[in-house]
């Protein structure tokens, strides 16, 4: 085979850890037998910009190209650079290379990797950090913090601003769409690509390998002192600002030093921190030998993080901050401790932990690796199977050469939250796969012409009307092979259901009959589908079991313009103020909810005088709350973008549901939004909450009064387990239902519904007698909320207040004010008149 490494920078020219990988794999590549080529930016000032020539290396061919000038992330040519891309065309068609690996392109510019697919060889691209959706690299911004997880779900104005950043990715997508292979160095950082966006089809986890792994030193410590080592110099990124902070707090406390490579000032450290020159890696076997516990107090995330595994073969316990690539080779607890990055509070707490406690020390130091850091060997070994793989495999067909499904027609009988999480969500995730959707009230004019060019159809929580079920009926004669989906987020389409519901008993009779006719109707339309989606397991389940339809489950999940206001929300501190514990209801049927975790709110609340209460939302709790009344702050309900506000100025947040089928089907939404806040979250264990939360690390399962007790204590008493087990949370939420991965998973429903229409037909009529209303369509009644957050900007008239004159101020006001309200009540109205059912 012949194999070309591309990488950005390449030794000996510039040394680093990631650029040591490609050089290790070429040299490789070389060993095995093979071709070797490698095509590297080349940085010298001295040099011509885009000046080339090549080099011979023991067997490697290095085709060097100067790319100085085009470091910068903002820079255009970083990510896109049309003068090297030529060049690199044509260097190809000389050599004519069988597989193509990717490790780097910054300054180089994604096109490389479609230059390498159109000169026919097969493309694989390791991605050693997330350059390819953050222009940083590292996930990290200007003011080291750490940004989302995922980009599109937040709001880091990264080099330029977001709008840059989204057109700059969603170019660089394109490009990669072109790879076979897309390798990730750990599996928490392949969970990070997929949430991003890449296919999950074509990543594979390849870790990087030790090219010697450290051998366990004898009769390592554990006397008198704990000896701190830090290798991260003097960039911000690696935490050194963080650790300077964290280190301060130690100064009186004895039994332990720190050596500090790489840094020189040690202006305000305490005295046993020691500045040390950069080491090179041959010492680095001394030099571990010589310490007991490895800080790694990165704000960047970490794809992988070579030194956290040499530390722990070595001996060393490590202490490292939740950046993915580390956490995988340190268990909290067991060889090591876990910290939220960029907190200096917390990392002060777990080196004092560690200084302070024998038996944690002693636990910690000399564990070794959770799992044994694989060699570079076998890595090696690896890729070259790889290559022969892709080598021999014939080409691949076009991504989306099998999608039948490019238009979709969601028809839609309810405002609010629920048309947000089930519609709104659903369709933006699949426009990011490039599906064209469209979104129609069940009463509005033009739903003829909309189901004639769909092909499929989403009726979410629609109410059978006479004129829908003509519409239904004429679609499967006139378009037989399209299918028809039902999507309804609560169990309120069984009738048997009666006597079982929370809040019904306190409507009055004719309002409950008129309810339970609701549920007549959804079931109704649901015998007109073809498939079903839930929310939740039970949800499937009920459907499958009352109405007879297949199922497929379609969890809520965290959309884009929620995610990028919790962001917002995050990129400030908690308001001032006493310990709260907050909960929030949507609706008025959770009084029964309240009331289960009442008692022991109430004794927290007896046992911690400081401690506030905030209730948002409709809800009536019972006369025993007044004993702290004075400590209970009642919030209207919200917008659903004014939300994550409130989440965030509360310190635990509480999601009760007494045991019911009908709140076995609710799903986890509670964790969810206050979760892409960082707000910990005590949850009753139904199924959705049990599969959302990890007990202990992103949230609490409580069921007993003790359990609730327990877990609330737990959390208010210890400002450093809320934050951690708030970011471990927030990080779940993203990874897991990322809108990426949510077109993906909705996609996929979609797909099974036609295939099992063009396998079998629609689903026959079943013996159910319709109940339907009739409701002419109607332009006037076919209102959809728009997904949407509130431009910021202000009204013009107020813009022009501040240049009048004081007393014509405040009859401008009421213009405005009026104007405005006008739109305000004309929303209101016409979301209401969405939301009941008819």
């Amino acid at each position: 085979m012949r194999v070309v490494q591309v990488s950005a920078h390449f030794p000996p020219n510039f040394v680093s850890g990631g650029t040591l990988v490609p050089h290790r794999v070429a040299r490789a590549v070389a060993d095995a037998g093979h071709e070797s080529l490698v095509y590297a930016g080349h940085l010298d000032e001295s040099r011509e910009p885009l000046s080339t020539w090549t080099d011979e290396d023991d067997g490697v061919t290095v085709r060097w190209v100067t790319t100085t000038p085009w470091t910068g992330w903002s820079d255009p040519r970083n990510s896109d650079n049309p003068e090297v891309d030529a060049d690199f065309r044509g260097w190809l068609a000389e050599v004519r290379p069988d597989v193509v690996h990717v490790h780097s392109v910054q300054t180089l510019g994604g096109s490389l990797v479609r230059a390498a697919k159109d000169a026919g060889a097969a493309v694989v691209v390791t991605m050693h950090d997330f350059w390819w959706f953050c222009a940083r690299q590292f996930l990290v911004t200007r003011d080291m913090r750490p940004c989302s997880l995922v980009v599109g779900c937040g709001t880091c104005p990264c080099e330029v601003d977001h709008e840059w950043l989204e057109q700059r990715n969603a170019g660089l997508a394109e490009q990669l769409a072109a790879a076979d292979v897309v390798l990730a160095p750990s599996a928490s950082a392949a969970r990070v690509l997929v949430a991003n966006g890449v296919d999950p089809e074509r990543v594979r986890v390849d870790e990087n390998g030790l090219p010697a792994i450290p051998a366990p030193a004898e009769g390592r410590r554990r006397a008198d002192h704990v000896r701190f080592l830090f290798a991260g110099g003097k960039d911000p990124m690696k935490g050194a600002d963080v650790l300077r902070e964290a280190l301060a707090p130690l100064a009186q406390l004895p039994g332990w030093t720190i050596d500090l490579y790489g840094v020189t000032d040690t202006t305000g450290l305490p005295a046993a921190a020691t500045a040390r020159p950069g080491f090179q890696p041959a010492e680095l076997g001394t030099i571990l030998a010589e310490h007991d516990v490895l800080v790694l107090p990165s704000v960047m995330r970490e794809s992988h993080s070579i030194l956290t595994r040499e530390a722990l073969s070595a001996g060393l316990a490590v202490i490292c901050t939740d950046t993915l690539g580390p956490e995988e080779a340190v268990s909290d607890g067991v060889n090591g401790l876990v910290v939220p990055a960029a907190d200096a509070a917390a990392l002060t707490d777990a080196m004092r932990r560690i200084v302070t406690d024998t038996a944690l020390a002693d636990r910690l130091i000399g564990a070794g690796p959770v799992t044994p850091p694989r060699d570079f060997a076998d890595q090696a070994a690896g890729l070259l199977d790889l290559y022969a793989e892709l080598d021999a495999a014939a080409p691949p067909p076009p991504a989306a050469a099998d999608r039948t499904i490019d238009r979709v027609l969601f028809v839609v009988g309810i405002q609010g939250a629920p048309l947000r999480y089930r519609v709104h969500l659903a369709a933006e995730g699949l426009r990011l796969l490039g599906v064209t959707t469209e979104i129609r009230h069940y009463r509005d004019p033009g739903l003829e012409t909309a189901l004639a060019g769909a092909d499929a159809v989403v009726l979410y929580r629609v109410p059978a009307t006479w004129q829908l079920l003509a519409l239904l009926d004429q679609l499967r004669t006139d378009r037989p092979a399209v299918p028809v989906v039902f999507d309804i987020d609560d169990l309120i389409f069984d009738p048997r259901l009666r006597g079982q519901v929370d809040g019904l008993e306190s409507l009055p009779p004719e309002e409950e009959e008129l309810w339970w006719r609701g549920v007549a109707r959804y079931r109704t339309t649901m015998e007109r589908a073809d498939l079903y989606i839930g929310s939740t397991r039970m949800l499937c389940e009920q459907a499958t079991e009352v109405v007879g339809l297949p199922a497929r489950r379609f969890a809520n999940g965290v959309g884009a313009l929620l995610a990028q206001a919790s962001d917002e929300a995050l990129q400030r501190p908690r308001t001032d103020g006493p310990p709260r514990i907050g909960y929030f209801s949507g609706t008025t049927t959770h009084d029964a909810d309240w009331a289960l975790v009442e008692p022991a709110v109430l004794d927290v609340m007896r046992a911690r005088p400081d401690v506030e209460l905030w209730l948002g939302g409709p809800l009536e709790p019972t006369p025993a709350l007044a004993a702290v009344g004075d400590r209970v702050r009642r919030l209207p309900f919200v917008p659903w973008h004014e939300l994550p506000g409130l989440l965030r100025d509360v310190d635990v947040c509480l999601a009760p549901l007494t045991d019911s089928r009908f709140n076995e089907a609710k799903s986890a939404i509670k964790w969810l939004e206050a979760a892409v806040v960082e707000t910990p979250v005590v949850a009753s264990p139904t199924e959705p909450f049990r599969e959302a939360v990890r007990d202990g690390r992103t949230g609490y399962l409580a069921v007993s009064r003790e359990e609730w007790v327990g877990a609330l204590t737990a959390l208010l008493d210890d400002a450093v387990l809320r934050r951690r087990v708030g970011t471990q949370a927030r990080r779940e939420a993203l990874l897991r239902w990322s809108p990426h991965l949510q077109g993906r998973a909705y996609l996929a429903a979609l797909e099974a519904a036609a295939e099992e229409v063009a396998a079998h037909g629609h689903r026959p009529p079943s013996g159910w007698e319709p109940v339907a209303d009739d409701e002419p369509l109607s332009a006037a009644d076919a209102y959809v909320e728009p997904y949407a957050r509130p431009t910021r900007r202000r009204h013009p008239a107020l813009r022009r207040l501040a240049r009048t004159a004081p007393a014509r101020r405040a009859q401008a006001v009421l213009r405005v004010l009026r104007a405005g309200g006008v739109r305000a009540v004309a929303s209101r109205v016409a979301s209401r008149l969405g939301k009941g059912q008819r």
